[in-house]
């Protein structure tokens, strides 16, 4: 039996189809960053990750404005719900990130002692002081960092994969359950592999599981979303077998990290000390400009979200 389609059910159809577009862009960003010297969660990868983000809560904004729903009725507490975990999430990430870029100051400021070619003893305490505040800010950021994502990744549902619930009613309110279910499965998508980059890896068993999705939300969007969890997932693995372990995966700190170890290794050894200051100056500086940028997108998207409520609150105030 055909289904009639309406003008609501169209207009979801090419929401559905846009988020399909979307996630292609990211798996070939994350194939891209995996294919060069294992840049998993490198600055690209998170900007992607963050545009998606914005452009599918702008969307969905948008499309609910369209669907001339009633004002006060259940979709506004859903939408605001789903609206306050993004708020929420965006706040965790702040966190995170800043705290990292804290982390490029110290390696700046490590970088600079060293370019100063210590000769004497209290320049060497120096170095040595500064290369122990690098190493201790590391390891602070892998264990608050670690309590922050324990402490919240329920309530912000930071998992890679998220079905659609067994008691669903996707086509209540012109199709509106629909379109905010599909744009949850694919914020907690994107939300984990932001916490992986600039909070801690948290493992996220079951990747791939968006295959159940695919009668309501289309086959384009349950394949582009269940490629792109299992491509995040080998990658993952990867990336936390390799040096560095769990912890922040943000490929530039992990570069940073690793430029701070081997000025160490240079200071205690008497190797190119000149040649690893420049290593570190330049890691911290790509660090610091990387956080910059995922600050300034994750502020962009708070603030879409909250214009966003906003918008919708007005319109449902005036009798729309």
């Amino acid at each position: 039996m055909s289904v009639k389609q309406t003008p609501s059910s169209s207009t979801a159809a090419a929401f559905y189809a846009t988020l399909a577009r979307g996630l292609d862009d990211l798996d070939r960003a994350l194939a891209a960053a995996s294919s060069s010297s294992s840049a998993f969660l490198s600055l690209p990868t998170l900007r992607a990750a963050l545009a998606l983000l914005h452009a599918a809560h702008a969307g969905l904004a948008r499309l609910v404005a369209s669907l001339h729903l009633p004002g006060g009725a259940a979709w506004l507490d859903e939408y605001m719900d789903e609206a306050s975990r993004l708020c929420d999430a965006c706040r965790a990430l702040r966190l995170g990130a800043a705290a990292v870029e804290g982390y490029a100051g110290s390696a700046a400021q490590l970088a600079s002692l060293l370019m100063q070619a210590p000769s004497s003893p209290h320049l060497s305490r120096q170095v040595a002081r500064a290369i122990s505040v690098c190493r201790r800010e590391a390891m602070a950021l892998k264990e608050e960092n670690r309590a922050l994502v324990e402490t919240r990744a329920e309530a912000l549902a930071l998992r890679l994969s998220e079905g659609v619930p067994a008691d669903a009613k996707l086509g209540g309110f012109n199709g509106f359950r629909g379109v905010l279910c599909a744009t949850r499965m694919l914020t907690s998508f994107l939300l984990t592999l932001l916490s992986w980059g600039v909070l801690h890896y948290w493992p996220a068993p079951n990747a791939g599981a968006a295959g159940d999705c695919a009668a309501y939300f289309g086959a384009a969007f349950a394949s582009a979303l269940s490629r792109a969890q299992q491509r995040a997932a080998a990658e993952a693995g990867r990336s936390v077998a390799a040096p560095g372990g769990a912890g922040v995966m943000m490929h530039e700190f992990r570069r940073a990290r690793a430029a701070v170890e081997d000025a160490k290794d240079a200071v205690e050894r008497g190797g190119d000390v000149a040649a690893a200051a420049a290593e570190v100056g330049l890691r911290a500086g790509a660090l610091r400009a990387a956080c910059e940028d995922v600050l300034a997108l994750i502020d962009d998207l708070f603030d879409e979200v909250v214009e966003a409520r906003k918008k919708l609150l007005d319109l449902c105030s005036g009798g729309n």
